[in-house]
């Protein structure tokens, strides 16, 4: 145990504070000596104790746990090996009982597996990690984050010492720096025969026609016989029977441009001698010029063949396919100039599906028309959807007062088969999900009601208002899926619910998953709706809900009937549900739109046909309008989205309500401007591209045309599979020249959009792309074993392969420091009022005398007693007559009082009674010294008569110098 201080040259504050309580010591010459020594020893310490408070005092304490970190290679190329949990298991076996462990996972991502315990039993490991890549230097930053600067600290490091992305030699000595050991477990993995594609090279741009080399190169530890393939899409475009070599190898394949658009390119090998296959093959994008071409997507078959007819006499080309049709890749939209929805209903095109058209119009530059119809904008469900964010209206309506008011009644399905199918999704959730979605379609003079039901129903929210959203929003997140399947009961709940409501539509929809008796009177309870204008939709969710039940209730109820096999639908037909119970969003009045905006087209400037209906939508804020109805709806809208246009119409195509349009002589070319007009307006970069993967790094480079001025702004988008984006800046590192980075998750197709830009303006763009065939573990083996041994030469490290090692009690000594400053301030702070006290409160004198005496008893306590003198023992003596005098003379006074005399001889008779009372007590004191004679006196062969001169003698100066002693007392308290 020791003492520290964190500002040590603060502890001479102490000179001065000693010498202002010497200075104030000198001042106080009048005080009484005792309360002076009182005050000065409370006020030095006070002193002392702010001061040591200042200067930081800490207690310091030898560290005497070990704190261990293990951070476990956890990625592929480990191949789950049991050598590292088994060194782990024994390793904590050896542990004293104060040390303390921790473990961390580690791939291409770090994690805690087990936080710092004392535990002495290892838990079973079961964090998830990136297993597609090794970031040991994360590792080591996260086990080093975890052990506190005062601990005796140490990481162990359990690998086979492949690292494919961070430096593990810097955090290394970081962590050394801070006083933390490391160790290393080299658990090498066997390894066996490999063939590999390392890359493909393609022409980043071709033109129709060109002829080309694809480029393969192939790795190999042996030599072998092999088989090539190319596949240009999922078509085989080439094959070769080759021999590999080992080490490098380099074929290629002769191609010819052939389509226009953006192309993927596959090749893949099968060798006689090879020990893994998933990194046998490897990918390359190349855009080939043309003509663009327009991907229209129809409801129904023939809802585009007008628009289709339109394009025809221009230059544009359109591919015309099903819903169920859409590319499933992103780089697949590329080869597209734009994305036309026809009449589709939101429940035939997928999340996934909208999520990628809208990223493709967004960071890729796409186009995207939406046109109306009886399944389109809100009424085919695609209300709070990727689509609608893209498109520049709304599908509800907003700011409407000229509305019916609907009564709107959910009936859920709660059942415990709501709570997951086997593709894992949530139905349960997707249904709260799909009712709060139903919810805010409607409008505050509309009301709501939700009944959730198992084997009995019960109700979730009483119908009411759409006023208080988020209340309604929290009673509909409450339901959870438990029990049995009942319907009939929650029907007939629905039907008592809503026929209290006021207002001009009422609608039920109900939605179950389960199977139920059909022994109750639907038919009945059905035909009393019906006759109060109350009609009922149902949704059936998978293939074992009942059916031909659900089927019956719809048509019986003059509503809908939905089959949903995929639960992600469920909030698209409780959208379009809400908005086709209100029959407000067709708009069947003959008019002819007025000109707004876009007077760019110039066939809107010409005498414009009428129109005989419309899907009702809400133009956003900054969309511009270029036709509006009488209503000030908008009938045709457009705007910039990301680097993509947009454009809704929202009449149809087909001509059932826009018939005089099919036949107006400008429908064609206004078709082809508002098709061209949401093409790609920036210019194609001349600039040459190129990309690479470097560990899980992926790095761009962009050379520039000789001479050409570097761009203001450069900036690139990465896109992958799933839709996730990376904004990455381009620097410019040497002449004509500019690199960018960007991390590398999974394996998967990685395109980049390069964008320059001029004054916050797009002036140019180009697509280019990276694909990560295979994980960079399964790359050509390399020797870990030596790589680690380097990481512990540049670091200090040791290699281990013994687990009693890991607490071998071999960490250099360390102190902990416990802070007191506190402690200090609150003993300072309680000897504050005593300071006070002492010098304020006015104490008699007789107080600081007893202290004084207290403190002189305790000295001589300590102290050896010393001898007995004659004068000690007279004046001792003295003392305790003084004592009795005061006592008697109190208890006289006392007495006097109780018998007071009424007369004035009898005052004076008490009187005289107390004058020989205090004669008595001086006769008794002057007769106390004879009893103090000395011990020698007492040994002489004399009378007693001879002794009493002596004695006589003896007393007077005793009584003298007592009534000398009373006297000062006296004159010092006057």
């Amino acid at each position: 145990m020791g003492i520290s201080f964190q500002q040590p040259y603060l502890l001479l504050l102490l000179l001065p504070a000693l010498y202002m309580v010497y200075h104030w010591w000198r001042q106080q010459k009048r005080m009484a000596q005792a309360r002076r020594i009182w005050i000065a020893c409370v006020r030095t310490a006070m002193f002392c104790l702010l001061i040591l408070a200042v200067a930081g005092t800490q207690l310091v304490h030898p560290v005497k746990a070990e704190t261990v970190v293990f951070v476990i290679d956890r990625s592929a190329s480990m191949k789950d090996d049991s050598r590292a949990t088994a060194f782990l298991a024994e390793a904590v076996k050896q542990k004293r009982s104060e040390d303390l462990y921790g473990v961390v996972a580690v791939g291409g991502d770090a994690a805690v597996d087990q936080p710092l315990t004392t535990k002495d039993e290892l838990q079973a490991l079961g964090v998830q990690v990136n297993r597609n890549a090794t970031n040991l230097a994360d590792g080591i930053r996260l086990a080093a984050g975890m052990i506190p600067s005062q601990a005796r600290g140490k990481i162990v490091l359990v690998t086979d010492g492949l690292a494919t992305g961070g430096d593990v030699e810097k955090e290394a000595k970081l962590a050394a720096e801070r006083g933390i050991a490391w160790e290393a477990v080299l658990l090498q993995q066997p390894q066996g025969d490999e063939v590999l594609v390392s890359s493909v090279q393609v022409p980043d741009r071709l033109y129709a026609g060109e002829e080309f080399p694809i480029k393969v190169d192939v790795d190999s530890t042996v030599a072998t016989k092999a088989t090539l393939r190319l596949y240009e899409g999922n078509r085989e475009a080439g094959k070769q029977t080759v021999q590999v070599e080992k080490g490098k190898n380099r074929f290629v394949f002769a191609q010819k441009a052939v389509d226009k658009g953006f192309h993927r390119y596959r090749v893949e090998i099968e060798a006689e001698r090879d020990t893994l296959k998933v990194n046998n093959q490897a990918h390359a994008f190349s855009q080939v010029a043309g003509s663009p071409s327009l991907l229209i997507v129809e409801g129904q078959p023939g809802a585009a063949r007008n628009l289709v007819n339109a394009l025809q006499a221009g230059s544009i080309q359109a591919v015309v396919k099903d819903p169920a049709l859409l590319p499933k890749e992103l780089d697949d939209y590329k080869q597209y100039a734009g994305v036309v929805l026809a009449n589709v209903d939101a429940t035939k095109i997928g999340d996934d599906d909208m999520e990628r058209i809208r990223t493709a119009v967004r960071d890729l530059g796409l186009g995207l028309i939406m046109t109306g119809g009886q399944d389109s904008f809100g009424m085919g469900g695609w209300f709070h959807t990727p689509i609608e964010e893209a498109l520049p209206v709304y599908m509800d309506l907003r700011g409407k007062e000229q509305q019916p008011s609907l009564g709107l009644e959910l009936v859920i399905d709660k059942s415990g088969s709501m709570s997951g199918d086997g593709r894992g999704a949530d139905k349960m959730e997707l249904a709260k999900e799909a009712a709060i979605r139903a919810t805010e379609m409607l409008t505050e003079k509309d009301q709501i009601g939700v009944i959730a039901f198992d084997g009995s129903p019960w109700t979730v929210v009483e119908p009411q208002q759409v006023k208080d959203t988020q209340a309604i929003r929290q009673k509909i997140g409450s339901i959870y899926a438990d029990g049995g399947t009942d319907i009939f009961p929650a029907l007939q709940m629905a039907y008592d619910e809503i026929k209290k409501m006021k207002a001009q539509r009422k609608h039920i929809i109900l939605l179950t998953d389960g199977q139920s008796g059909r022994d109750d009177d639907y038919v009945g309870l059905l035909q009393q709706m019906t006759g109060e204008n109350i009609t009922v939709t149902t949704v059936a969710v998978g293939d074992d809900a009942d059916t031909t039940l659900l089927e019956d209730i719809a048509q019986w109820g003059k509503g809908r009937y939905y089959l949903s096999t995929d639960p992600a639908s469920i909030p698209k037909i409780f959208s379009k549900e809400t908005a086709l119970a209100s029959r407000t969003f067709i708009v069947e009045q003959p008019q002819v739109p007025a000109l707004a905006g876009a007077s760019d087209w110039a066939p809107l400037r010409q005498g414009l046909p009428p129109l005989r209906a419309y899907v009702a939508t809400t133009a956003k804020q900054t969309a511009e309008q270029a036709l509006v109805s009488q209503d000030d709806d908008p009938i045709l809208a457009r705007w910039q989205y990301g680097l993509g246009r947009a454009v809704a119409w929202t009449s149809d195509l087909d001509g059932k309500w826009a018939p005089d349009w099919v036949n107006w002589a400008g429908n064609s070319r206004l078709w082809n401007e508002i098709v061209a007009w949401t093409l790609p307006q920036i210019n194609e970069g001349q600039w040459r591209t190129e990309t690479q993967l470097d560990g899980t790094t992926g790095k761009l480079t962009v050379t520039l045309p000789k001479g050409a001025p570097l761009p203001q702004e450069l900036e690139a988008v990465v896109l992958d599979a799933q839709m996730k984006r990376q904004a990455i800046r381009v620097q410019p590192t040497g002449p004509n020249e500019l690199q960018g980075s960007f991390e590398i998750g999974d394996p998967g197709s990685y395109l980049i959009q390069i964008v320059e830009k001029s004054s916050g303006k797009a002036i140019a763009s180009q697509t280019t792309g990276l694909t990560v065939s295979y994980s960079p573990e399964f790359g050509l083996p390399q020797d870990g074993g030596q790589r680690l041994k380097e990481w512990l030469a540049a670091t200090g490290g040791t290699l281990i392969g013994d687990p009693r090692d890991v607490f071998a009690g071999k960490l250099p000594a360390k102190w902990e420091k416990q802070p007191i400053t506190e402690w200090l301030l609150m003993l300072a702070a309680l000897l504050w009022p005593v300071d006070v006290a002492g010098r304020r409160l006015q104490l008699p004198d007789r107080f600081w005398q007893r202290l004084a005496g207290l403190l002189r008893l305790r000295q001589t306590e300590v102290a050896a007693a010393p001898p007995v003198t004659e004068g000690g023992a007279v004046l001792e003596r003295l003392g305790g007559v003084k004592r009795r005098t005061r006592d008697e003379q109190v208890g006289g006074r006392a007495a006097a009082a109780a018998a007071e005399p009424k007369t004035t001889a009898g005052r004076g008779a008490a009187l005289a009674g107390m004058r020989k009372q205090q004669e008595g007590a001086r006769q008794a004191a002057s007769a106390a010294p004879k009893e103090a004679a000395p011990a020698s006196a007492a040994k002489q062969p004399t009378a007693s008569s001879d002794r009493k001169p002596q004695q006589g003698a003896s007393q007077g100066q005793a009584g003298e110098a007592f009534n000398r002693l009373l006297a000062a007392k006296q004159r010092k308290q006057k």
